[in-house]
């Protein structure tokens, strides 16, 4: 300790957290398996800055997002907040080089947000997102294949049992005006029916009363529609019956009905898509086909929210530019694959630890540790020479590095080092050509 001088308390903020070595290695494992996906749909990845102007999202996210917004003043008076996702610093962008750009645009981006949420089980102040969207095209063509890529992806990330629960924002929006609700109680119905798998039908209900002051008449309408349950095609045939006279919704509907004819063109199975009427997404800026992705085993629930977005771009530009996508929950995904060890990752990536005998060997070690490393072999040097060879040995074991390397003064005159498989035990006294190829 120094002296005079009081230690600083080791204290992180609350809903931020610190990544060693096992959860970067499970981070990058999800974060790669989604670039490589991506990748193979045409995305290509973007970045946007951690600060952006607070207007660029005021009046776009809702009222409840907004109170989640780490927004200030900066040094010089400007009015910035940490970026809340990155979708719209992602419209921001595309607005701003417009010129430059060829549409369609797919972009994929992966990093972090941040919300003054309260921190709980699987919510954080500080996390990663990441999306992908295509921008440019109102074809629903895009969303169906955005669907096809996300279930790709949720397989390859391990997942037996998942699904797309998809819905339309019209659709919704012609449910409300068919139950005789006024279009400013649109956002409010949505945050609500939004959350009936997490809560609950007769929740919902009670919400829509007593929370949201919506009549007990238009309640009952909203929720005998969106409960309605059958295979995807029939339940579009009931609703195109029961909301004929409402062309938004038969809008949707159609949209809805595209969607499913791709994934049954492309032979993307049935068990993993469901039209889901329930399904809204409680943000203000979506327009048109909405999806989550749900983990079914466990009941893990949401870990993907998407949908399109035709006017959020526009905002920047005066004029409409149609683009949709998702944001998978990259922190909700590793905590999942960690807790249920979907996989095997090493956590530590050094290959060798090459140990120091004593002081009159530390020069052949080091140029050991060095001919490795230009081998492209992960290689720690113990760099003390006082501690005893035990010491090191285990050191190697805690920190489940497979090879240890020791050079006494038997190997010394040799001219050969002794290779130890800290796994079996196994030693072999070998040149270093020979270890290169063993280790490779």
């Amino acid at each position: 300790m120094l002296k005079n001088k009081k230690p600083i308390k080791a204290k992180k903020l609350s809903g931020f957290r610190d990544f060693f070595a096992e959860d970067v290695a499970v981070r990058e494992y999800v974060i790669n398996t989604f670039k490589k996906v991506f990748e193979k749909y045409g995305y290509e990845p973007l970045e946007t800055p951690a600060l952006e102007y607070s207007n660029i999202s005021l009046g776009e996210t809702g009222k409840e997002a907004e109170k989640l917004f780490y927004r200030f003043k900066d040094q010089g008076n400007r009015d910035i907040m940490l970026r809340y996702e990155v979708m719209i610093p992602m419209c921001r962008s595309v607005a701003e080089n417009f010129g430059k750009i060829t549409f369609p645009y797919k972009r994929y981006q992966i990093q972090k947000v941040w919300r003054a949420d309260k921190p709980q089980k699987g919510r954080f102040r500080e996390f990663t997102q990441c999306d992908a969207d295509t921008i440019g095209s109102d074809s629903v063509i895009w969303d169906a294949e955005f669907i096809q890529m996300g279930i790709e992806a949720m397989r390859d990330l391990g997942f037996k049992k998942y699904q797309a629960n998809i819905s339309n924002r019209k659709f919704l929006n012609g449910i409300i005006k068919f139950a005789g609700a006024s279009q400013n109680d649109f956002i409010p119905i949505c945050l609500s029916i939004d959350k009936m798998p997490k809560i609950g039908q007769k929740a919902v209900h009670n919400e829509l009363l007593e929370v949201r002051n919506i009549k007990p008449e238009i309640v009952d309408k909203i929720m005998n529609i969106i409960t309605l349950e059958d295979k995807s095609r029939k339940l579009i045939k009931k609703f195109k019956q029961l909301l004929a006279k409402t062309p938004i919704a038969l809008e949707g509907l159609k949209e809805l009905e595209e969607i499913f004819d791709y994934l049954k063109s492309c032979k993307v199975g049935e068990e993993y898509y469901c039209f889901a009427p329930f399904i809204a997404r409680g943000l203000a800026y979506y327009t048109g086909p909405v999806w989550e992705f749900e983990v079914l085993e466990g009941n893990v629930g949401s870990v993907a929210g998407c949908g399109r977005y035709d006017n959020t771009i526009g905002r920047f530009l005066g004029k409409k530019v149609p683009a949709t996508g998702g944001s998978f929950g990259i922190e909700r995904l590793v905590e999942i694959i960690k807790s249920r060890k979907m996989i095997e990752l090493k956590s530590n990536p050094t290959k060798v630890l090459v140990t120091i005998f004593n002081k009159n060997v530390f020069k052949t070690s080091l140029e050991t540790a060095n001919v490795l490393r230009k081998n492209n072999i992960n290689t720690m040097l113990y760099s003390d020479p006082e501690e005893k060879l035990d010491k090191q040995l285990k050191y190697a074991n805690k920190k489940g590095i497979p090879f240890v390397i020791i050079i006494g003064p038997d190997e010394l005159k040799q001219d050969k080092v002794t290779l130890k498989d800290m796994k079996t035990g196994k030693q072999q006294t070998l040149n270093l050509k020979q270890v290169i190829q063993e280790l490779k």
